[in-house]
Parts: structure tokens; sequence; C-alpha cells
């Protein structure tokens, strides 16, 4: 056995008795006694609270410093909860507090398992739409974006490469020749045009001083060089600073926003359909009117 004392604390801690131990037993029982492992003030650790906890361990010794490590942070937590009831305000009715927490548990339960059961998850297009045309004007952008094409070559350029020909008309033509040449020579290669950036970041990618965010325009190709590179931006959509945002973009947060109406929605219909089927079966009684 290990003891250790505190002011005002008890904290026995019984590690052998944890691998093996002798206890004096009343004759006849053979119900082993509880083995403790801490005592704060009236609070108390036995071996049953936490042996659940340490199952899987290898070895024995891996086991007790578990035991060891769980009974340090029980202490701890003990220690603060002690603390707290001597600062918690007399004048606080516990009762009262404890009894609205239960209601207000209740209550999340009850509204959980009926939105689980009855909310209407399936957001359409049009869903998505009529959101959209509903708050546009609330979806201002503070700094620019776009989809884009990005590509960035090594120079020289291999003799008879066409890649310069070929992003004159590109993505009217030659789309699957650029496309492919990039995969195979590119140094950075923005195949995916569906992403949006950053306005600002994009600019970065060129040369300094080689482009601005006033000079990338929708359906417009860019062209830039510098002593060791070729630039080659392609911009599908472009929307600048306050310009409002496409539905792409928001897509995430309108589906989110129409959810959550939802619930709200349902909640007061469920409240309704109760408060009018209790009142009809007279289980309510009002005694104001």
């Amino acid at each position: 056995m290990k003891s250790l004392f505190y002011p005002g604390i008890c904290l026995v801690v019984l590690w052998t008795a944890v691998v093996s131990c002798k206890k004096a037993k009343i004759p006849g029982d053979n119900t082993p006694e509880p083995v403790l492992l801490a005592q704060v003030f009236d609070y108390k650790l036995y071996f049953d609270d936490i042996k659940d906890l340490i199952q899987g361990y290898a070895n024995a010794e891996d086991s007790i410093q578990q035991v060891r490590s769980l009974t340090e942070h029980w202490v701890r937590d003990r220690l603060i909860l002690v603390e707290a009831e001597k600062k918690f305000p007399k004048e606080v009715n516990m009762n009262k507090l404890l009894e609205d927490y239960r209601q207000s548990l209740l209550r999340h339960f009850f509204e959980q398992r009926t939105l689980e059961e009855r909310l209407d998850t399936v957001i359409t297009e049009d869903d998505l739409l009529k959101y959209y045309e509903a708050n546009k004007e609330q979806h201002r952008l503070e700094s620019g974006i776009l989809r884009c094409y990005y590509f960035k070559l090594k120079k020289p350029l291999a003799r008879g490469d066409k890649i310069l020909q070929w992003w004159k008309t590109f993505p009217q033509q030659h789309f699957r020749d650029v496309l492919t040449y990039t995969d195979k020579h590119a140094k950075t290669n923005w195949p995916d045009s569906s992403q949006w950036h950053e306005m600002q970041m994009v600019v970065q990618l060129f040369p300094e001083g080689t482009l601005s965010s006033a000079g990338i325009r929708s359906k417009r190709g860019v062209v830039r060089e510098d002593r060791d590179f070729i630039y080659l931006l392609y911009p599908l959509e472009v929307y600048h600073e306050q310009d409002i945002a496409p539905l792409d973009r928001i897509r995430e947060h309108a589906a989110r926003f129409i959810l959550h109406q939802r619930e709200l929605e349902l909640l007061e219909q469920i409240k309704k359909e109760i408060y009018d089927r209790d009142i009809q079966n007279e289980r309510v009684k009002i005694y104001t009117e």
C-alpha cells in the first residue's frame, strides 16, 4: 500500500492491491471488498470505477501505470469540483438548476429524434435557386474569385511544340491537345476548371507586375512570360470584389440555411400539433382567460 497525504485530503493508492491483496472478510461472505484507490474529502475512487478503462494492456506494469494516471486525473478533477462547491453561490437553487437542465435535455432529445424521423433533407436545384434569388444581396464578394485553367511551362519549349498556337483558340478548339500536352509537360497544371480560386492568389502566380485583378476577364486567355517560364491562364468565370457570388460558390451555405429553416418550421409545426391535440382532448386547462 502506498499513501500520500495533502492538507484536508487523504489520497490512498493501493497499487499492490490491484494485482493481489489480502482482505479481511466477513465469515461466509465470498464477495471481494472493493479496492479503494483514492479519496478526496468525501469523494472516493474505487478500482471497479476504472477497471473497464485499463483492459487490453499487454503487461502488468503498463496496467499499473494506467491506473496511476487515471487516479491522478480523477484526484485533480475532484479537487476542482470541491473548490467549485465552495464558491458556488448559496442563493442559487441547485434543485431548480438541475430541473431546468433535465427539461432542456428532454426537449433536446425529443427535437433531435423528431427531426431524424420527419425532416425532409432532400434539397433540389430548384430549392437552391429559390434561396439564391431571394438572398443574392447577402452574398456580395469581399474579394474577387474565378474558375479557370492555369498552366506554367518551362522554357524553352521543344522544337515543334504547338502549345502556344493551340492556346490561341483554346478551349473552343484543341481542348484535348492542350490538356494532354500540359499533363505531360507543365510544371504547374490546373486542368480542373470546376474549382473556385481567390483572384489575388492567381495574380501572384504570375511574374510581379505582369497581371492585375482588373486585367482578368471571363473567357479572355492570358499569356505571360519571364526568363524561365511561360504562364497560361484561361478564366471561365470571373467575379470581382462586391460582385454577387455565383450560386456554385455558396451552394453548401445555401443548403445548410435551407435545412436550418426546415428544422425551425418543422419544430414549430410539431409544437402546434401537440398543442392542438391536447387542447382538443382537454388535457390542458388555461385559467387566465
